[in-house]
């Protein structure tokens, strides 16, 4: 449990280390290149886990998933500021993680029969190809970068 609460630590400090690099130069360079490679980049990350073998690669991969949810998670909020009309942005925000978080709770309930019928690693390959996925909603936005 003592190596568990380290990833989780190891995560939780990169995420608060790149947060307000990723706000800054996201200001500069625009929010999508940033979700895009993210996104990619979180795939990739959750494909790993199924081929790791020692507990640094645990490590590792915790940090990276640290760096970028604290990318993610900055533009992410950035992004919906922008795309928000000032008077109603705290509804549409709450809108949106609203589904965010329905649509979490029931991937994680499905992901327990996903897992009981076809094994853990399936559902890293599954989160890896959602995850990928996703970002095809992003060609549809469109922001300004003032």
């Amino acid at each position: 449990m003592e190596k568990l609460g380290i990833a989780f630590a190891v995560m939780v400090l990169l995420q608060s280390i790149t947060s307000y690099s990723a706000g800054h130069f996201s200001d500069r360079l625009g929010r999508r290149p940033f979700l895009f490679l993210t996104a990619y980049t979180d795939a990739g990350i959750l494909f790993l886990y199924t081929v790791i073998h020692e507990t640094y690669h645990l490590y590792l991969l915790q940090g990276l998933l640290g760096i970028t949810n604290g990318i993610s998670e900055t533009i992410g909020t950035s992004l919906l500021g922008d795309l928000t009309i000032k008077e109603k942005r705290g509804k549409a925000i709450g809108r949106f993680k609203g589904i965010v978080s329905l649509s979490s709770a029931v991937g994680l309930a499905l992901g327990g029969y996903v897992a009981k019928l076809y094994g853990l690693k399936s559902l890293f390959y599954l989160a890896s190809l959602v995850v990928a996925l996703s970002t095809g909603f992003l060609f549809f936005i469109k922001e300004d970068k003032d």
